[in-house]
């Protein structure tokens, strides 16, 4: 284990304990798969009263974490259609900030490429996803495969001011260093490039009620960003014209259950023909996440 200092202030000389810790005894419990069935554990969490942000005080080590995502399964397969259709709106919002021509693209955290598709049918000459789960990338169609790196990211090995757009999406939470993090996308990106970051939001309302008992309370989460501590990192790491919003997220029903941890008990009732049906349906909600556009000066 690590400790951790607020990622923002550096400090938690002004921390409040929020939520007390929940690991799991063994380590064989441990799973860091995206988008997994909420299994409640989580870091012992604190909110820092400078900035607001809720963050770990003590994490796993960077490098046993790293192994964990690199064998991490991919869970969402199902999902993908939905997935790509809500953060496609982030990239359509975020080019009509870009001034440069969509030329190099890149994905950090790219799964097995659906958005570096997107990005592709919207005209950019290049795209690169970089993704550290094996899984995830035997997952991906051939035609997007030899665009995508294994491993972490790494501004060294990028190259500077080379992309137009970076595109994160549910990454920030997970990174142990966020401003090192932010300052390396910072250097790749071009002159007035863009960064779309896609997170949750902490202080929404479902968060408010469900507290540690909400799936983005968990223990591959260093920190939960609100839109208050988003603004905050960004402008902290030198990006301007910061827009933030809330996303509209589109799940199948039988998806939405599963986060809330009732699927089990409704399909226990209802077992027939139609409820099967209406589980496939997809809906839309605003259900707690948000996309930052900002762009560097």
């Amino acid at each position: 284990m690590q400790t951790k200092n607020c990622p923002i202030c550096n400090t938690r000389d002004n921390s409040l304990l929020v939520y007390k810790e929940k690991l799991p005894e063994n380590v064989n419990n441990i799973n860091f798969a995206g988008r997994k069935t909420p299994d409640g554990y989580h870091y012992k969490m604190l909110r820092c009263l400078n900035c607001s942000l809720l963050y770990a005080s003590e994490i796993y080590n960077e490098e046993y974490s790293n192994k964990l995502y690199e064998e991490s399964t991919f869970d969402y397969s199902d999902e993908l259609k939905n997935l790509t259709k809500s953060y496609s709106q982030c990239l359509v919002d975020g080019l009509k900030m870009l001034k440069n021509e969509k030329q190099n693209f890149l994905e950090i955290g790219c799964g097995n490429g659906f958005m570096l598709k997107e990005a592709i049918k919207f005209g950019f000459k290049n795209v690169k996803g970089i993704e550290i789960s094996k899984e995830a990338i035997s997952f991906a169609d051939k035609d997007v495969k030899k665009f995508i790196h294994h491993g972490i990211f790494n501004d060294d090995e990028t190259g500077l001011e080379l992309y137009d757009v970076v595109f994160i999406a549910m990454i920030i939470e997970h990174v142990v260093d966020a401003n090192k993090f932010l300052n390396s996308i910072y250097k790749i990106l071009k002159p007035e490039g863009i960064i779309i970051c896609i997170c949750h939001n902490e202080r929404h309302l479902l968060s408010k009620i469900l507290k540690d008992k909400n799936p983005i309370i968990n223990d591959e989460h260093v920190a939960v960003f609100n839109k208050e501590a988003l603004k905050i990192i960004f402008e902290k790491n030198n990006f301007v014209e910061i827009k933030i919003n809330d996303l509209k997220n589109f799940y199948s029903i039988k998806y939405w259950f599963k986060m809330l941890k009732i699927s089990t008990f409704i399909e226990k009732v209802f077992k027939n023909k139609i409820f099967r049906y209406l589980m496939t349906l997809n809906v839309g909600f605003k259900a707690g996440n948000l996309y930052l556009i900002a762009k560097k000066k």
